[in-house]
Order: structure tokens, then sequence, then C-alpha cells
């Protein structure tokens, strides 16, 4: 009587290591792989930005990539559809958003059975006027009642938005901006706050405050 309990105690813990191990055993066998996706550094072009994609591979495996603006609740570009390859490219990104990236492995013949997609994200930061810093006009562009902006060429844009306070107003730019990269602001009030937004149609591709002179 006096080794039972013991013995059983004994017995007890040596089920409990026993289950322990086949239990992390069994979450071991049941991870499954997924490529690592791998954004390199977005290049500006005319229309917005140029990016490629590549992934690390899996056994036998095909691959989706796919790419959104909404992280995938409506807006869904396919960039590989289920192919045997490890690099993506595209173009026209849109500019100062959130890109998202997602991608998954597809076993060719079924014998394996990979993860369900992984998700990255980068912001495509842009701002194409030339002469500003930090965000700010410079200050020989700048008087009691004009400010000058000025912009990359080779850029497609559309209109610019100016606002103060709370009140904003939208200028398409002519043919003599475009051709010119530059558009004066004139008729401003003095000591007063600017900022301005330039646009491809919806899309933004910089932005920049002013604060005029005093007369």
């Amino acid at each position: 009587m006096k080794n039972t309990i013991p013995l059983i105690s004994l017995t007890f813990l040596l089920m409990l290591t026993v289950f322990a191990f086949q239990s992390c055993k069994e979450k071991e066998e049941l991870k499954l792989d997924s490529p690592q996706l791998i954004m390199y550094t977005p290049t500006a072009d005319m229309e917005g930005f140029s990016m490629k994609f590549g992934w690390t591979t899996l056994p036998n495996a095909n691959y989706i990539v796919q790419i959104s603006y909404d992280n995938f609740v409506s807006d869904i570009n396919t960039l590989v559809m289920n192919k045997d390859t490890t690099v993506a490219s595209v173009t026209g990104l849109n500019s100062n958003t959130t890109l998202y990236a997602r991608i998954k492995g597809v076993s060719k013949d079924g014998s394996a059975n990979y993860a369900d997609f992984s998700y990255s994200n980068i912001f495509l930061l842009e701002n194409i006027f030339t002469n500003q810093t930090a965000n700010i006009i410079n200050t020989g562009d700048i008087t009691a009642t004009t400010v000058k902006l000025s912009w990359l060429a080779n850029r497609h844009v559309t209109s610019i938005i100016k606002t103060t306070g709370s009140v904003s107003d939208t200028t398409q730019l002519t043919t003599g901006d475009l051709s010119a990269k530059y558009k004066t602001y004139s008729g401003l009030l003095a000591k007063t706050n600017y900022t301005f937004k330039i646009m491809k149609n919806k899309v933004l591709r910089g932005t920049v405050s002013a604060t005029t002179s005093i007369n």
C-alpha cells in the first residue's frame, strides 16, 4: 500500500510527458510551408511606380501572386496565376498609397498541402515637386501674394489642388503649364499658409505647403 500512491503518480507523469510530446509532434507536423515574398525597391516612372517581386521557392510548386490597394477587399490584381516562376513585375502603380501583396504556393500534383496566402505591404511615397525642402516650398519662390510650384519632367499630372483653411479649389493644368513644368499662383493673401497637391486625375503625386510673406 505504501508504494501504490507514488507508483500511480509516476505513471501519471509519464503519461503526461508522452501526451505532451505527441501533441508537440502533431503541431509540428501540421505546420505548412509558405513562400516568402520579396518586394524590391519601387522605381518612379511616368505614371507612378514600377516594382519587381521575387519569392523563395517550394518543392514541386506553382505560385499565385496578387496585389491590391484596399487589402484585397474588392480590388485584386493577379500578377501570377498558378505558374512555376520566381519573379513578377508591374508598372503604373499608384503613388502615395499602401500597396498590399500576397503569395501562396500550390502543389503541382497535389502531393503537398501548402499554407494559405502570406501577406506583405509597402507605402509608395512620392513627391514630384522640385522646389521644396521637407515638403515646404523654398522661400525664394514665395512672395506676399504669389507661390511658384515646379515639378519633375516626364511625370503625368493633370491638376493642382490649393487649400487654405477649410477651403479648397482645383486648377486644371494647361498645356503651357505642363510644357513649362511649373505654375505660379498669384493673388494670394499675405502671411497665409497654403497647401498644394499635384494630381494625376485622382492619384496624388506630391504635397507641399507654403506660407506667404508679409506685405
